[in-house]
């Protein structure tokens, strides 16, 4: 097989899989790749691909083209297009509420060999109904968004008129509501590009009923296919879906290739994609996360209403990466028409319950058999490679019947799980077995063969049961469990010795130290905040491991902003901007750790500066000159622990007792009796638009100012003399903590609107999530009293397990982190402070406001460990 292969090909678009056999998803390097005209020579496009699978986008139709990576060429030409049509042209906008009835009408009126496109914007729809010979192309920037009316979108029946499965819900003929795309007796389809398609699984109120119907009817998914051939999907992001993803059923011949597929981790039953009696599917290349299985295969079920009834065969699963989802590659438990010959090659899963796991029940009958995995590797999965006849889904899931370990007559509901391969595949980080299988007594599991299979163990792992049935007990580190099972297994490695670092400390110490690495100033060089925010994560980490390596970091960065004489690049006392002078908390740091004047000297222009700050009658220093007479809580975080920091490394007492009066005068002007909450900020003229008249305060509860707030705190009763305003921050703390505990999302984070869980579009926001769990697991080790650090740990353990993503060159980034936020006019904008209004600014992984109290946060956690001896036992808390 030569190196490059071509996987799609549109009118406009390519799909390839570059050196799919020696990679995964990932490349083992970033290759350059350009694409030539094959007549002229002239180069069309070119990049660089870190994946193997990748797509090339704005090619010409009926056109020869060659793909060139290195000493690879590829000789291709794109397909002939009967007619390109722009959405625009049948009326739809981006300003439209619901551009349904258009793109229907276009979809409608086309020729077969037409393509569809849309530019870059947001295109509100209802359900779509695509026809044959239709190429839908969205261009980057373009969002398919699909609206929260439920009303708005049909109701498919459960059958057809002549009596064929149509509407379904797993594994059963249902009535649900149409997918934002349906296909039903289509041919010939192509979805591709770069955009995104995005459900509104959160939009309206799907995620609320997910096991029951509205209506009568269940909920819609993203994508529906109904007895479609030749479906061809490259390159789109679909995401965000009322229920499963990607459901084609009764399909034939369907490629998707480089697609992501997400949706909240904790959004109910979004399984990404599952094919259903369904034959020849192919996943090339796809990245998932999801609420449940990455991938379900399923076959319909026995039930009284009916089922699907009918095989799932021949699926190709390649260079694919699923994370935290429920499973990896799960069959069933829908399996009644049988599924076969099903191959996973090449795969990455990370963060998920399963890896690759067969689950069924008596009464399901059908048989899953030609199952091979080969050349996968996982981390943190829990239970790796699992099979259960016991599976205790539906009403009757635990009753004898289902659950008796004696033999049960043998008969057509008697499912049967035979000719299983797994092989050259290495798990690492497993909890409970290397691999479970609990076959029934009156049909075991038959011909399971397992070859060069290395495991490691997870040092944190809690003893749990590795399969969904009764009567299992729970198990930790466990080798290969076979009941009613014949497993032949060769060439088996287990390696049980503990790492020097629990495994996640050294993925996220990797983390810490590649971000550092490649960290460039965030406004370019100038002295901010933000770089400030990477400091306290360099010096927490530093003090806490000693190594060198965080020093050097921050030598490195801060020197590079503050020259040989003191002077800190673009830094203007005048503008009295009480940001700038977090990144000196790092100056007085350095000043005292190194022999070099210029961080002394610096530091004292940010003390000559707080001797001029504006302040407010009430005491606190303006948040800006460009801000008269406000005090955000924000200001608290950046002004008052670096006052305190120099008073006690140069002896100046008055800015000691300053920073306390100050953080207290501050906690009060902002302080909301009703909430027990602060508000963001306070105004003591009382003439911001925002400011309530009688309070002066903002209206809205940040989660992130308030997190500002509560960082102060602890860092400045850390170093504060014991005494009575020590005390009191001290109970400032424990009652703004007991609050914040009760507030949390069900996992343990918090909200972005710190107290509007009810509000449309509120959602679980990182920097304030490490901000608390920084504080409160700090409060553990400053032995604070009334702090329960314990909901900092789950703060912190939900941020490792559900925030990181995996950005498109394969790095973990941490996601959820709303970029800026603040109060008056800026840039053009009125922020009004409203609740509603911080739920309108961006969110970018990686946000160094995040990161940064990430470190801080990661510092106390490895603290903690140390301190108890964990690390060097290889033991940990559950934190993965």
């Amino acid at each position: 097989m030569t190196a490059i292969e071509l996987l799609a090909v549109s009118a406009r678009t390519v799909t390839f899989a570059a050196f799919s056999r020696q990679s995964k998803y990932f490349l083992k390097d970033t290759l350059d790749w350009r694409v030539v005209d094959a007549a002229s020579g002239d180069t069309v496009a070119k990049g660089q691909t870190a994946k193997t699978v990748f797509s090339v986008f704005g090619l010409e139709p009926a056109s020869d083209y060659r793909l060139e990576i290195g000493d690879e060429g590829l000789a291709f030409n794109t397909t002939s297009e009967a007619r390109f049509a722009d959405i625009t042209e049948f009326g739809a906008t981006p300003e439209s509420p619901n551009n349904a009835a258009a793109i229907q009408n276009a979809l409608d009126t086309l020729p077969a060999g037409s393509t569809l496109f849309f530019g870059a914007g947001v295109w509100s729809t209802g359900p779509l109904f695509l026809k044959s010979g239709i190429t839908l192309y969205l261009a980057e920037d373009a969002v398919l968004y699909g609206i929260a009316d439920r009303d708005q979108y049909p109701i498919l029946p459960a059958r057809h008129d002549d009596g064929r499965v149509l509407g379904t819900w797993e594994g059963v003929a249902e009535p649900c509501y149409a997918s934002v795309i349906t296909a039903i007796d289509q041919k010939n389809i192509t979805i591709t590009g770069p955009g995104r398609i995005d459900a509104g699984g959160d939009r309206g109120d799907w995620w609320t009923w997910h096991k029951e119907t509205r209506n009568g009817a269940r909920r819609a998914r993203t994508l529906f296919l109904s007895g479609c051939e030749n479906i061809t999907v490259t390159g789109p992001t679909i995401c965000n879906s009322p229920a499963w993803m990607v459901h084609p059923v009764f399909t034939e011949n369907m490629l998707v290739a480089d697609v992501k597929i997400e949706s909240d981790p904790d959004s109910p039953n979004t399984d990404g994609f599952d094919p259903e009696c369904c034959t020849n599917v192919v996943m090339r290349g796809i990245h998932f996360s999801v609420g449940d299985d990455c991938i379900a295969i399923k076959a319909g079920k026995r039930d009284p209403k009916g089922g699907l009834d009918g095989p799932t065969r021949n699926i190709w699963i390649e260079n694919c990466f699923m994370e935290r989802g429920h499973g990896g590659v799960v069959v069933g438990s829908e399996m009644s028409g049988s599924v076969s010959n099903v191959t996973v090659a090449r795969c990455e899963m990370r963060d998920t319950d399963r890896g690759f796991r067969v689950k069924t029940r008596r009464g399901r009958g059908g048989f899953v058999s030609q199952i091979l995995m080969e050349d996968c590797e996982m981390d943190n999965v829990v239970s790796p490679f699992v099979m259960n006849a016991f599976y205790f889904c539906d009403s009757d899931g635990k009753s004898d019947y289902v659950q008796s370990r004696d033999p049960d007559a043998v008969s057509d509901v008697t499912p049967r799980m035979s000719d299983i391969t797994m092989r050259r595949v290495v798990a690492r980080n497993v909890h409970t077995s290397a691999a479970a299988f609990y076959g029934l007594p009156e049909m075991p599991i038959e011909n399971v063969t397992i070859e060069d299979y290395t495991v490691s163990y997870a040092p944190h792992a809690i003893a749990q049961p590795p399969v969904m049935a009764c009567q299992i007990d729970p198990v930790r580190h466990a080798g290969i469990i076979a009941e009613n099972a014949s497993v032949t297994a060769t060439n088996v490695v287990f390696e049980r010795e503990a790492s020097v670092e629990p495994f996640y400390q050294q993925a996220l110490l990797r983390y810490c130290d590649e971000y550092a690495r490649d960290y460039e100033a965030y406004k370019g060089g100038p002295l901010c905040y933000e770089d400030g925010c990477l400091y306290r994560g360099l010096i927490a980490l530093y003090e806490t491991t000693g190594e060198k390596r965080w020093f050097d970091h921050l030598v490195r960065l801060v020197s590079a902003q503050v020259d040989e004489n003191g002077v800190m690049a673009g830094y203007v006392l005048e503008d009295f901007n009480i940001d700038n002078v977090l990144s000196g908390r790092a100056l007085v740091w350095l000043a005292r750790n190194s022999e070099d004047q210029r961080y002394k000297k610096a530091a004292d222009t940010l003390v000559e500066q707080l001797k001029k700050h504006p302040r407010t009658k009430e005491g606190p220093h303006w948040h800006k000159h460009r801000y008269p007479e406000q005090v955000w809580l924000d200001g608290l975080y950046m002004g008052l622990p670096f006052k305190l920091e120099y008073g006690l490394a140069f002896d100046v007492p008055h800015l000691i007792e300053e920073a306390a009066d100050e953080l207290l005068a501050g906690l009060d002007v902002t302080y909301d009796p009703e909430s027990r909450l602060y508000r963001h900020a306070y105004d003591s003229a009382r003439v911001q638009p925002w400011a309530d008249s009688q309070t002066g305060q903002a209206p809205a509860h940040w989660s992130r100012a308030i997190g500002w707030a509560a960082m102060a705190l602890v860092d400045i009763i850390e170093n504060l003399p014991d005494g009575e305003k020590r005390n009191r921050l001290i109970a400032r703390w424990a009652a703004l903590a007991g609050q914040l505990g009760g507030m949390t999302t069900a996992d343990g984070r918090w909200l972005q609107v710190t107290d509007k869980p009810e509000m449309g579009g509120n959602y679980a926001e990182s920097s304030a999530t490490a901000m608390f769990a920084y504080a409160y697991m700090k409060s553990r080790r400053l032995g604070l009293a009334g702090v329960d650090a314990a909901i900092g740990d789950q703060a912190f353990e939900t941020l490792v397990r559900k925030a990181f993503e995996t950005d498109e060159s394969g790095r973990r980034v941490l996601g959820k982190i709303v970029c800026v936020a603040g109060l008056g006019a800026f840039g053009g904008v009125i922020r009004d402070g409203t609740p509603g209004y911080y739920l309108t600014e961006a969110i970018r992984a990686d946000d160094i406001k995040g990161v940064g109290p990430f470190m801080m946060g990661f510092a106390e956690v490895l603290a903690e460990s140390r301190a108890a001896g964990l690390v060097a036992e290889g033991k940990s808390r559950a934190v993965a």
